[in-house]
């Protein structure tokens, strides 16, 4: 089907809207008493069936936005991501149980007054018989920032000890992210010059994997990517004083985010002064004393080896990949096996040494621009951004999870439409979806289908734009 501004546009997007509700809905009614209610093959059954429904319909709408009228597109997007939003909020998480992580940690601080970075739940006494429980992370420390356990505390506390109003006001939290993400999105595809921001608006609020993993199952990256956009969208504006402390706010949620600080040091020295850069600086480091000062008291009983463990588990990545692949291959030639551990530690310094390589030349390149008139621009801050989250998330880390895309999928948007690094992260996005069904524990098979093919298409895609002839 294809649509032109002439041709009713928005009445065909109404028509996937309306569709895409149904698939919403019908997965809020089938988890309505929980997933464990259903066996393992009726769930995954159910999995294929939204999955292989909302990605098609997600690209017939993308590609009516492309070429609908922007301003009756918009407000088609918005009423159905606010039917969609509803409906998610209300589902049941069925696939991950790290929201009730997250009340874990809540209540161990409020009803116990335990330090989670000092504690595991299996030292909070007699933790079986307390109803606002459950099993999960049992007995490893709180893996995230100071900023997000004072802030599961602070839900936690507003729970008043009913778990299923905590739930639903982690997953009101996370919907208000979804709308001021989508809202910062807007505004900075306007401001920035975009030919479509209806499409960049359309393409987080209606994304699957952002509604079935950051609303459904109530993943707390999309607060970090809601943060991370709010930075971009102040690059683009006179109060650019702000990105530092709010780079600083989302590395206290997840801590992946420290290592653009730097860089918005030096975009907001080049164009304020050395002054307001030490300013923001000033105000990110009040921020972060702030924040972490109830958990410091006891800093050095922190249990960081734990935590870096959890860090640096290898699951999903390109680092899972390439060892199972070794693995396999041990399998056929046995001789092989004995260096299964020396392989592994191979591959996991050869990633993080390139890592570091990689570091150093994208500095070079920045350092270059700093020097000139404008060459840093607020551009160039946010290419640079996303292609450092991008490496270190995709590529890099040693544990990588579909719902990790909530963090890089905002940022990427305020990139121009046709750029390449855009394209890669909307189509891993939309890929990780699949992490919904088995592809989450098929190794080898979910890093080359989500992530791998993905980079082929854009490659592919890339490449034959170069090679077309230009016009005259």
């Amino acid at each position: 089907m294809s649509t032109s501004p002439h041709s009713g546009g928005p009445r065909g997007l109404k028509v996937i809207g309306a569709l895409t509700a149904c698939v919403y809905l019908a997965t809020c009614l089938f988890y309505a008493r929980g997933p464990e209610v259903y066996t393992r093959t009726w769930r995954e059954l159910f999995a294929w069936f939204f999955s292989l429904t909302l990605l098609p319909l997600f690209y017939k709408g993308y590609r009516l936005v492309e070429e609908s009228w922007e301003e009756g597109a918009a407000r088609v997007v918005v009423f159905f991501a606010a039917v969609f939003c509803l409906l998610t909020v209300l589902t049941v998480p069925f696939h991950s149980t790290d929201v009730f992580g997250y009340i874990n940690r809540g209540w161990q601080q409020v009803r116990y007054g335990q330090n989670p970075y000092l504690y595991t739940l299996a030292e909070v006494p007699g933790w079986e018989q307390d109803p606002m429980l459950r099993e999960h992370w049992l007995y490893n420390p709180v893996p995230y920032g100071f900023l997000f356990t004072l802030l599961a505390r602070g839900v936690v506390a507003l729970g008043g000890g009913n778990w299923w109003l905590t739930l639903l006001l982690f997953k009101l939290l996370n919907a208000a992210a979804y709308a001021l993400t989508a809202w910062l999105v807007w505004r900075g595809a306007r401001r920035l010059g975009h030919e479509r921001p209806a499409l960049a608006l359309y393409t987080f609020l209606w994304n699957p994997l952002v509604l079935m993993h950051h609303l459904a199952n109530g993943h707390n990256d999309i607060l970090v990517g809601c943060l991370l956009a709010l930075a971009f969208y102040l690059l683009t504006t006179a109060a650019c004083l702000w990105v530092i402390p709010v780079l600083v706010a989302a590395t206290l949620l997840k801590y992946a985010p420290a290592l653009l600080v730097p860089l918005a040091l030096l975009f907001v020295w080049k164009r304020r002064g050395w002054r307001s850069a030490f300013a923001g600086l000033g105000l990110g480091a009040l921020l972060a004393l702030a924040v972490s000062a109830p958990y410091l008291k006891d800093w050095q009983r922190f249990r960081l080896e734990d935590i870096r463990d959890n860090a640096t588990l290898i699951d999903n990545s390109l680092h899972s990949f390439l060892i199972h692949v070794y693995r396999n291959l041990a399998r056929l030639f046995s001789p092989l096996a004995q260096f299964t551990g020396a392989v592994d530690t191979l591959i996991k310094t050869t990633l993080r040494l390139g890592f570091l390589i990689f570091l150093a030349f994208r500095a070079l390149v920045v350092l270059r621009a700093f020097r000139m008139p404008e060459g840093l621009t607020a551009r160039r801050v946010m290419h640079e951004t996303v292609l450092v989250l991008t490496v270190l998330i995709c590529v890099v880390s040693s544990k990588f999870n579909g719902w990790y895309m909530g963090i890089l999928l905002p940022p990427a948007l305020f990139l121009e439409e046709g750029h390449w690094l855009r394209r890669f992260v909307v189509l891993v996005t939309c890929a990780q979806l699949l992490s919904l069904t088995f592809f989450k524990q098929a190794y080898m098979l979910n890093y080359f289908a989500m992530v791998l093919v993905p980079a082929w298409i854009v490659y592919r895609q890339v490449k034959s734009e170069r090679a077309a002839p230009r016009p005259a």
